[in-house]
């Protein structure tokens, strides 16, 4: 019963797929064939690439559907014939996933973000992961349209081998929709312009840094190229420019005191925690405090990784509080001492109460704080207590995937009730509440 409270999702997800899949099929062959089906995959940057592609051909988005399995075969049951356009995002954990995702939708148009940093171990390797992933925009017939990311190698070699027409996107000189412009405003927003095909196009976006302001890009370019907003440039600026920053992506939060939070507490891979930091540490005029968690899937040696990981941290903070295991803080501290005496302040935080705890008196203006941890720390409730929330989960690790803090119904349980689910998760998954189980999670 454990599994199917903490996990009922994804455990019904794979239960439905033998029925609704072969539904989704049909319907897609039979009652969608007008309906034209943008998917967008790729290691990083997805859910935003999937909103600015679904702003610009003028679809619906949902930035909390998942999206796997019969999750997908259900987005696509619920379209209806006469919607002119599906913008659907691909995730896989596991070789074998893709063929099958491609069956399902058969893609007019797909964006492929990136390539590397996540899922690395039941692949083997990057390369294999790159197979993987080949396989939705190699899917595209040659009417369609591929959208590749001309800044990841892998991206442009996957392009090359599609018999669908390809449109490199990216900062990269040969670029067809070049970004010339990715200025951050801090905490407004990013002023992006493009220089393509159709000209030059400027976006004021309210999102923050050059990595969204890349998968706008994506967005708009696959908007143009395949006849969005009847291929009209200011009106897909427009729709660009109306987006809200994403919940846990890059998402400036007001604090009481006159600070600012930068909340990036989705997920940690190591392209994710170059982006946050690297925003952080382009707010050159503030204070600029960092809340850590761990890596989420760290390549090769883990101490290599914590160590690197703490000398990107030490570049871009000047007061940085660990929330881990102890192994880890120690492997982290070693990177951040190698700033010599420059490195900034570092300290262990137990939990993400004990992370709040100890920012109470920082929130005055001029300060920004990041939070940036693994999916399964939520350090999102960090954010929540700073604003003055009720957060009575105590939990060090949550099997709660896909989930947002404000979105689960323990979030705010009788204390109680959260040691029992805490009780329940550590006997149920192995993951304790001192952070002595961080290390049995990674083997």
């Amino acid at each position: 019963w454990r599994t199917l409270v903490f996990r009922g999702p994804a455990v019904g997800a794979a239960l439905a797929w033998p029925i609704v899949y072969p539904a989704a099929w049909a319907w897609r062959r039979l009652a969608l064939r007008r309906t034209r089906v943008v998917a967008v995959t790729g290691s990083v940057g997805k859910t935003s690439t999937t909103a600015a592609a679904a702003a610009a051909v003028g679809a619906p988005f949902d930035p909390d559907a998942a999206n796997y399995g019969s999750f997908l075969a259900a987005a696509v049951l619920h379209c209806r014939p006469r919607r002119r356009w599906l913008v659907v995002e691909v995730g896989i954990s596991r070789p074998g996933q893709m063929r099958a995702y491609a069956r399902l939708l058969r893609p007019d148009v797909v964006i492929l973000t990136a390539v590397g940093g996540e899922h690395l171990a039941p692949f083997g390797s990057v390369e294999a992961l790159a197979r993987e992933k080949a396989i939705l925009p190699l899917a595209v017939g040659r009417r369609g349209l591929v959208v590749v990311n001309a800044d990841d190698e892998r991206c442009r070699a996957i392009g090359a081998q599609a018999v669908a027409r390809v449109v490199r996107v990216g900062f990269a000189a040969g670029s067809d929709w070049r970004i010339e412009q990715a200025c951050v405003d801090w905490p407004r927003g990013t002023s992006l312009r493009l220089a393509g095909p159709a000209g030059e196009l400027a976006v004021p976006l309210r999102w923050i840094g050059r990595d969204l302001a890349r998968c706008a890009a994506f967005g708009a370019a696959a908007g143009l190229a395949a006849g969005g907003a009847g291929g009209d440039g200011p009106a897909v600026a427009a729709r660009l420019a109306a987006l809200s920053p994403l919940p846990w992506r890059h998402e400036p939060m007001p604090l009481p005191g006159g600070a600012w939070l930068l909340c990036d507490a989705w997920k940690a891979t190591w392209p994710s925690l170059q982006s946050a930091l690297g925003v952080l540490e382009g707010i050159v005029s503030w204070r600029r405090i960092a809340v850590l968690g761990g890596i989420e899937e760290p390549e090769g040696s883990q101490t290599a990784a914590y160590r690197r990981y703490g000398r990107l941290a030490a570049a871009a903070a000047q007061r940085i509080l660990f929330v881990g295991a102890v192994t880890d803080y120690r492997r982290f501290g070693a990177g951040v001492r190698q700033a010599g005496p420059a490195a900034p302040a570092l300290e262990r935080c137990a939990d993400a109460a004990a992370a709040a705890a100890a920012l109470r008196g920082e929130l005055r203006p001029g300060t920004v704080i990041l939070v940036k941890g693994r999916h399964s720390e939520k350090l999102g409730r960090v954010a929540l207590m700073l604003r003055g929330e009720t957060v009575d989960c105590r939990l060090r690790r949550c099997p709660a995937r896909g989930l947002r803090c404000e979105l689960c119904s323990r979030l705010r349980a009788a204390p109680a009730a959260a040691e029992r689910a805490a009780r329940a998760v550590a006997e149920t998954t192995g993951y304790d509440d001192d952070g002595l189980g961080d290390e049995r999670m990674e083997r």
